[in-house]
């Protein structure tokens, strides 16, 4: 039966999985309140919980969308909490994007999707650029250029392919 997995519908799987990711989120950010001094970690604990969520719903339906938003979301909340206990939040913006940049990667090792390989090397860059850019080693017309370059080749490359 293609509609369940061990005897089980994927759809009350998917209903489990929704009750024990909501379940972790709630004693998250319930211990977060009274034990960590994290700033918003009850929002970046919730894009942990969905991601997790949408990954699941990805592997039980083959939804690309779920995989890609949902690994979006799994890294950035983990990225930010890795930002956190570093202490380099200043940086968090390169992390989004490489955040992006891995969603994209994913979604396509995992439904065959070239345009996603595209996306993920040049938002690669981007980030690399963005971090320079931070630590004051390119300026901000070098980083623009570099960024409408990158967009300008990957719409060539959309187009081409």
């Amino acid at each position: 039966m293609k509609g369940r997995i061990f005897g089980i519908k994927k759809t009350t799987v998917l209903k489990l999985s929704f009750v024990v990711t909501s379940t972790i989120f709630l004693l998250c950010s319930a211990l977060s309140e009274r034990l960590l001094s994290i700033p918003n970690l009850w929002f970046y604990s919730f894009l942990i919980a969905t991601g997790i969520y949408l990954i699941i719903k990805s592997a039980l339906f083959r939804l690309d969308s779920a995989c890609f938003f949902g690994s979006l979301l799994l890294i950035m909340g983990v990225s930010y909490l890795y930002c956190c206990f570093l202490k380099i939040l200043n940086f968090y913006s390169v992390f989004v994007l490489l955040s992006f940049s891995l969603a994209s990667l994913f979604s396509g090792y995992f439904f065959k999707q070239n345009f996603q390989y595209l996306l993920s090397f040049s938002l690669f860059f981007i980030a690399i650029f963005c971090f320079l850019f931070l630590l004051n080693i390119i300026s901000l017309w070098i980083f623009l250029a570099i960024i409408g370059l990158c967009v300008l080749l990957l719409v060539v490359a959309y187009v081409l392919h």
